[in-house]
């Protein structure tokens, strides 16, 4: 089996040099796969004089996150973020005509079609000025760990091409749960994929699954005034997250009447007319069901190995890899989804990085350092959370404090009229170093990053006490939350 799946309703923009053969036969490395886990480390190896060959059956860069992930799934939330906050604002003012305010969801597609094609076209721009990156949109079928058969898609010339290193970045797969009907449900090719057919949104959505994609989605569909539900297997949604946070998103999803089920697994999907009925079962034993215009089915990510089982590398479903991205062969690293742990583009692409300067230095100086990796749900208001929470202190007996800040005292917040939400830090007692940090509120997933940097630098709660952020902007809240700290 091919190690990549070459199959797309729509390909991306692509260059005609790309789809012809490999120039070379040996290589200094092969990159299997162009995303996040793969071009970024194909760059640095091809500035540090390497010869590289990148092979993506998108025949572009950006993997799931551009086709159908991170980027339209952003630039749709954007979007609809942008026309929440007009109306905030119109509504705190005493306008009576917000509702006059709307938005199609063929407009949301229409903005992030446009987004997707300006970073293919900056994608194809950014291999051509790599002069020792050789890069084939195809399929790769491992031969042996140095050895791959590169592919074109429509079969038209087939090559054999030898690696001195291999990183594997096959990325990951939409999970689909087994029951009856399942392909009924539409997913993220349908609903963000490039140039999706599916541009109108249907008035009444169930929503399989209450992870970060199912409540993102959630959240931008009841903006446009969409009725929905969302049926999750576990007792609480955003299963493993912070859950001060969890009780926020809840009551985010409440004010804007998405109906959320816990404890519903479902049995089934099947028409009802020109609807769709979604059955499951309480954990009493009770039977429910949903009929609605659409289903969706958001049940997370699953790692990509097929056609890796061969390396002996893959382990409980994804290939194992240590802090360096090196797998159990020397001369083999994984990077990305396929290693099933930060399944992030950010995470992606410093793990391609790191694996990219340990091949540069013929030995594994450089190290992965999960606790620094942020992680945000991009619903109205965002939710970020970095490093160790506070259930993880504890289990690790980690002797912590907390010291936090409600946005609504914060300038910026008042401004752009979204007030809800916090700032919260977790400090060790000991060092009064920042070890974590979670923020419910606007601009979140960029506030986040500067809490990220202040636990890979190890810094200490009165260093951020003492910087002087810009007025007014929504930073101002990290240094007013580390004043108020005290032991």
């Amino acid at each position: 089996m091919y190690a990549m799946l070459g199959k797309y309703p729509v390909l991306p923009l692509t260059d005609n040099e790309f789809t012809d053969a490999p120039n070379k036969e040996l290589y200094d490395a092969i990159i299997v796969g162009g995303g996040g886990g793969g071009y970024h480390g194909g760059f640095e190896l091809s500035r540090g004089g390497k010869s590289v060959m990148l092979v993506d059956d998108k025949g572009n860069l950006g993997g799931n996150c551009l086709y159908e992930g991170c980027i339209p799934s952003k630039s749709a939330a954007v979007t609809i973020y942008l026309m929440e906050k007009v109306r905030n604002i119109l509504r705190g003012s005493g306008n009576s005509n917000v509702k006059n305010l709307e938005m199609l969801w063929e407009d949301v597609m229409n903005h992030k079609d446009e987004v997707q094609s300006t970073r293919y076209r900056q994608h194809i721009r950014e291999i051509k000025e790599h002069q020792n990156l050789d890069f084939a949109r195809g399929t790769a079928r491992f031969v042996d760990s140095h050895t791959l058969e590169v592919q074109s898609l429509d079969g038209s010339w087939k090559k054999t091409v030898s690696g001195k290193n291999t990183i594997i970045a096959t990325g990951s797969v939409a999970s689909t749960i087994p029951v009856p009907g399942a392909e009924l449900a539409i997913g993220s090719l349908e609903l963000f994929g490039y140039r999706t057919s599916y541009r109108n949104m249907p008035d009444s959505i169930t929503i399989i699954g209450g992870g970060y994609i199912g409540v993102e989605v959630s959240s931008m569909l009841s903006s446009l005034g969409k009725s929905v539900t969302v049926l999750e297997m576990l007792p609480r949604i955003m299963g493993g997250w912070d859950s001060e946070l969890v009780s926020e998103m809840e009551k985010m999803l409440q004010k804007r009447n998405v109906n959320v089920i816990t404890g519903a697994r479902v049995s089934g999907i099947k028409m009802n007319g020109r609807q769709k009925e979604v059955s499951y079962t309480m954990p009493d034993g009770k039977n429910g069901s949903l009929v609605s215009d659409e289903v969706i089915m958001a049940a997370g990510r699953k790692p990509y190995v097929e056609g890796l089982e061969t390396l002996g590398i893959v382990k409980k479903g994804h290939v194992e890899v240590d802090s360096a991205m090196r797998t159990s062969l020397p001369n083999v690293y994984a990077t990305g989804d396929v290693t099933g742990k930060y399944m992030l583009f950010h995470a992606a692409v410093k793990e391609s990085v790191i694996a990219a300067w340990n091949i540069l230095h013929g030995m594994p100086v450089y190290e992965f350092n999960y606790s620094t990796v942020p992680v945000t749900v991009f619903t109205e208001p965002e939710a970020s959370v970095v490093g160790i929470g506070e259930e993880e202190a504890r289990a690790r007996g980690i002797a912590y404090s907390t010291v936090k800040y409600p946005l609504e005292d914060d300038a910026y917040a008042q401004i752009i009229g979204i007030k809800d939400g916090w700032l919260k830090l977790i400090v060790e007692r000991e060092t009064q170093r920042i070890i974590g940090g979670s923020i419910y509120g606007d601009s979140a997933s960029m506030v986040i990053n500067e809490i990220a940097l202040a636990i890979a630098g190890g810094t200490r709660v009165k260093d951020l006490a003492q910087l002087a952020h810009q007025h007014p902007t929504i930073f101002e809240s990290i240094d007013r939350t580390a004043v108020k700290f005290s032991v």
